[in-house]
């Protein structure tokens, strides 16, 4: 295993533990419990992917089934702190969901992260622009919320065009660039988890 991946492994763990924490210190909202949850099923899809690798077993199955409830998840969570345009989090549920019926299984991974990814940066968008416009722009710095839309804005908008090129990728060469975007996007949410309000409800 390179030093990278090691790196991105340990910063998905320390950001569940410190979400673990969090949510003891009195915030138990839903958007906190969510993300929690993802948190913890990144890392038991890590693991067991690595021991997958180790048994030389294909993980396709399990990065298939991990994809579907990540962005299930991922739109639940930003949909419960977006006040405006609720309709549009729904859209992207429907029809993320429905290419899990319509692609080929072969394809479905990439696909539906592609879409996924899509659908997880516009709605991080709408939340960003819903502080700017809102009194709360003075202080975004203590809300957890702004910092992991910003951590997912860093690790999925770039994953747009990279599995869309996916399929023309002749060697794994560039995964590189992915370890490196979810060490920033989970450093962001630790960030989030150290400094913002524990009492704050979202």
């Amino acid at each position: 295993m390179s030093n990278i991946s090691l790196l991105a492994i340990i910063s998905q763990f320390a950001a569940a533990l410190f979400g673990v924490f969090f949510f003891k210190r009195n915030n138990r909202s839903v958007f906190v419990l969510t993300l929690i949850t993802m948190l913890i099923i990144n890392v038991l899809v890590e693991a067991t992917g690595l021991y997958f690798l180790s048994i030389e077993k294909s993980s396709y199955f399990l990065y298939v089934v991990y994809t579907f409830f990540n962005f299930n998840l991922i739109n639940f969570n930003l949909g419960s702190i977006i006040k405006l345009k609720k309709k549009l989090s729904s859209f992207f549920l429907v029809f993320f969901n429905l290419g899990f019926f319509l692609f080929p299984f072969e394809e479905l991974f990439v696909n539906q992260t592609v879409i996924g990814s899509l659908g997880t940066s516009v709605l991080a968008f709408m939340y960003l622009r819903q502080l700017l416009i809102s009194d709360e722009i003075l202080n975004y710095k203590k809300l957890l919320p702004f910092w992991v839309s910003v951590g997912f804005l860093i690790f999925y908008l770039p994953s747009i065009p990279f599995f869309s090129l996916f399929r023309y990728m002749y060697n794994r060469d560039l995964f590189f660039i992915l370890k490196y975007l979810i060490i920033l996007m989970n450093l962001f949410i630790i960030y989030g988890l150290i400094t913002c309000n524990k009492e704050e409800k979202y």
